[in-house]
């Protein structure tokens, strides 16, 4: 196991990929509390019965959010824009914020209107993981064992938000 390096990390999208991605850090040792954020409470109350989340929110502008220090979409790309401009002023200055969509130009475009002073926070991400299944139910510490994610940093992504 690994020394706790995300202190709270916020999941937009607790389906396969935010779900799997989740358990893979608390499997890892690698993260304190993660909170899941999502429309139907049924699913997130699903996420949290199965260990997945911690606890979870249903709007973007607690303190839950605000103590994230890492968030991850798991959303569709087409979700994404509404989400990130919910999470722009109430993110944390220095949280770093990254993707599991399935391209990369709609989110990046979102991400520079939407964040800002932020933007070099944000680092797009696509797993090359999956599965025939989906939703949370589907999802597995060991998804991304011996997978790739793909970061996808620009000319303004901050350095330490790669690292």
């Amino acid at each position: 196991m690994t020394s706790i390096s995300i202190n709270h990390l916020l999941v937009a999208g607790v389906g396969l990929i935010g779900g799997s991605l989740a358990l893979a850090l608390k499997r890892a040792g690698a993260v304190s509390r993660v909170t899941g954020f999502g429309r139907r409470p049924q699913n997130l109350d699903q996420a949290v019965e199965l260990g997945v989340i911690d606890d979870y929110v249903l709007d973007l502008g607690g303190s839950a959010v605000q103590s994230a220090d890492v968030v991850f979409l798991g959303v569709p790309v087409g979700a994404m824009s509404p989400i990130l401009s919910d999470l722009a002023p109430v993110v944390r200055e220095d949280a770093v914020i990254t993707d599991g969509g399935s391209t990369k130009g709609g989110p990046i475009a979102a991400a520079q209107k939407c964040l800002g002073t932020r933007f070099g926070r944000f680092v797009a991400g696509h797993p090359i993981a999956g599965s025939e299944r989906s939703g949370v139910a589907a999802a597995r510490a060991d998804l991304f064992d011996h997978h790739k994610v793909l970061l996808t940093p620009v000319n303004e992504t901050e350095p330490e938000s790669v690292a």
